[in-house]
């Protein structure tokens, strides 16, 4: 059964369809469905089909009454299709706008999701948009791929490959183009290939990370679909679907390595704690041999390269067949149990002692032990500062060699793009002799105008590590950087890129890590400026004094502005004072015109700096005029005020 109608009436094409596939929902669909209807983009531009998927629980019903009290609200009834793909599909089959966006009944989403998300796609012509996502009720939602907005990127250059729930916007066209439908035969997973496919045949993908758009809900009585649906078999059919996949699409190659990671290190956790689980013996022995057949079509040199020794140790031991062997491995996996390894150092290497470690009875090579590349590089961090008159940052500390057998690869600073993939390795400058505890004082200017390989840095967050080879990275930072915690230290630097620059350094509050921001992305310069105006004089000046803590301004950086119903009516640039570090006062002061004298509630202060072609605006709230009895105004004739006194006894 349909309500309200088994067909939408003809009429304008929808921007969006929302898509929700719900079975024994209560009460969450209520929300669910209720954020939908309240978004800001109008139902009018919205085709809602809720799909009530054979539910028990009185969710049909609450479907009803909402549909009948919302007219662009369509409720499908159908018999139980045994998981979201169904539901999900028939949607499909019923959708006219021109994106669709899935929604799960658990979950809901921020009021003005869909506005932004078409706004950017059609923006910039992009086929997918993935939006921030929050936890609920205690439900870890994924963060790597959202610590900046991307108005166009791809699964090679970004981190969205980490998020493959369908709660984004896919425009319509793309998905039926490659008739990309979810997979009711997968019992877990079904969502993961239809985003994996969208992704790869998007012509760019956008992501918004400075809104809210999507709350993921924890159930209360843990009915959400992932944490029900038990056994290996059906984690191995899933993770067997994702690989032919990305097979199909991507070389074996760097690339096709990237997407497979987040299957080894987030699914493959998950299907061998199954195994572990399993009950019966030979269903666990069979769900094994189809991993180790699985891992031997895909499983590479190349794949292992990407993988943590404990984790190709566990490969291992699935390649030789070694059943009991893995399970008890597993344990000293940090996601699977508890146990942590002694060490052994040995000709300059250091060896985790997992379990049959030089066991005479396997013969395991010790390179599946050797977590030498893996060791943190200790480091005492001297100095971190952002230059104020050129914008470069100095860095200096002491560094010690993670193993004792020294430097595997000359230490470098390695600038990693947040929440991407691009990488810059900067060599430090290190003293040949060494302290008593073995460590070496080392220093780094990092110029952003030439610091991507010879030219400027992109307009990313760029987070700041110790490296030496490609495994032993060790952010770089520590509690000593609290000042840059409490301050970031902020230059405009112009010269930096064609359009003008903005660099912060600043660091995490919680670990003092250090990182390099270009552009105004998570700390914006307009509210560096601190304006604060004197009362309007008896001479109708206005006096606005403005404190900037944003080095690199030049000294006519300031200006300001009167502006009525014809435009700006006054203007004087501001006199700077001495600059004191990063921070400079400015003064400006200005008559008003006459217009402006008698109509000032039409006319409106306010504060312009410039830094070549970056520009911001700030207003100005007048303050109120001094009280009659406040006393003489500083710099009146002395002469002139004592009459005034005098006339008054």
């Amino acid at each position: 059964m349909t309500t309200p109608a088994d067909t939408a009436a003809a009429g304008p094409i929808p921007d969006v369809t929302v898509i929700t596939g719900a079975y024994n929902s209560m009460p969450y669909i209520t929300r669910s469905v209720t954020s939908v209807l309240e978004q800001t983009i109008g139902t009018d531009r919205l085709q809602i089909l809720v799909i009530n998927d054979g539910s028990t629980d009185g969710t049909g019903a609450e479907l009803d009454r909402l549909a009948a009290e919302n007219p662009g609200l369509t409720v499908i009834h159908q018999e139980n299709s045994g998981g979201p793909a169904g539901p999900r599909n028939v949607g499909l089959e019923r959708a006219t706008g021109r994106y669709v966006f899935f929604l799960d009944a658990d979950d809901y989403i921020g009021r003005e999701t869909l506005e932004r998300m078409v706004h950017l796609a059609d923006t910039h012509g992009t086929d997918v948009v993935v939006g921030k996502m929050i936890g609920v009720n205690g439900r870890n939602a994924p963060t790597s791929m959202y610590h900046q907005n991307l108005a166009r990127t791809d699964v090679f250059s970004s981190r969205v490959y980490w998020t493959l729930n369908p709660m984004k916007l896919f425009r319509r066209e793309l998905v039926e183009k490659h008739r990309l439908r979810f997979r009711p035969e997968l019992r877990v997973g079904q969502d993961q290939p239809f985003t994996s496919a969208a992704y790869l045949n998007a012509d760019g993908i956008s992501v918004i990370a400075d809104y809210d758009c999507v709350y993921w809900v924890k159930r209360d009585d843990g009915g959400n679909n992932t944490s029900v649906t038990k056994g290996t078999a059906p984690r191995i059919r899933f993770l067997r679907a994702m690989f032919e996949l990305v097979g199909e699409y991507v070389p074996e190659g760097p690339r096709r390595h990237h997407l497979l990671a987040r299957h080894y290190t987030i699914d493959l956790p998950h299907t061998i704690r199954q195994l572990r689980r399993e009950k019966n013996a030979s269903d666990q022995r069979e769900a094994f041999q189809d991993m180790r057949r699985l891992f031997d079509e895909y499983y590479s040199e190349g794949m292992a390269a990407r993988l943590s020794a404990v984790e190709r140790l566990l490969m291992e031991l699935v390649r030789r067949g070694d059943l009991d062997d893995l399970l008890t491995a597993s344990k000293y996996h940090k996601k699977l149990g508890d146990r942590e390894a002694e060490h052994l150092t040995e000709n300059g290497r250091v060896y985790a002692r997992f379990p049959f470690f030089r066991d005479p009875a396997r013969n395991i090579p010790d390179e599946f032990y050797d977590i030498t590349d893996e060791l943190p590089i200790p480091f005492r961090v001297g100095r971190a500062e952002l230059d104020p008159a050129t914008g470069v940052v100095h860095l200096a500390g002491k560094i010690k060699a993670p193993a004792p057998g020294g430097w595997s690869a000359p230490p470098e600073m390695l600038l990693r793009q947040r929440g991407g993939i691009v990488e810059h390795r900067l060599p430090l400058t290190v003293a040949e002799s060494r302290d008593d505890a073995g460590y070496q004082d080392f220093r780094l200017d990092i110029d952003p105008a030439t610091a991507g390989g010879g030219e400027p840095l992109a307009e990313a967050l760029w987070d700041l590590s110790l490296a030496s080879g490609d495994a032993n990275v060790t952010r770089f930072g520590d509690r000593n950087n609290q000042g840059l915690a409490k301050q970031p230290a902020m230059h405009a630097a112009p010269k930096h890129a064609g359009s003008g620059q903005v660099v912060t350094l600043y660091a995490i509050r919680s670990t003092g890590h250090l990182t390099l921001e270009m552009g105004e992305i998570k700390h914006h310069a307009a509210k560096r400026f601190d304006v604060a105006a004197q009362p309007v004089t008896r001479r109708d000046e206005l006096v606005v004094d403005v404190r900037a803590t944003v080095s690199g301004l030049p000294a006519d950086a300031v200006r300001l502005d009167v502006e009525g119903p014809a435009g700006v009516v006054a203007s004087a640039v501001a006199h700077p004072g001495k600059a004191a570090g990063a921070t400079r006062k400015y003064r400006a002061r200005l008559r008003l015109p006459r217009e402006a004298r008698k109509h000032r509630d039409d006319f409106t202060p306010r504060v312009t700096v410039r830094a070549g072609s970056l520009a911001w605006t700030v207003p100005v709230t007048p303050a109120e005029p001094a009280p009659a009895d406040a006393g003489p105004p500083a710099g009146r004739n002395i002469v002139t005020v004592l009459r005034r006194l005098a006339a008054r006894k």
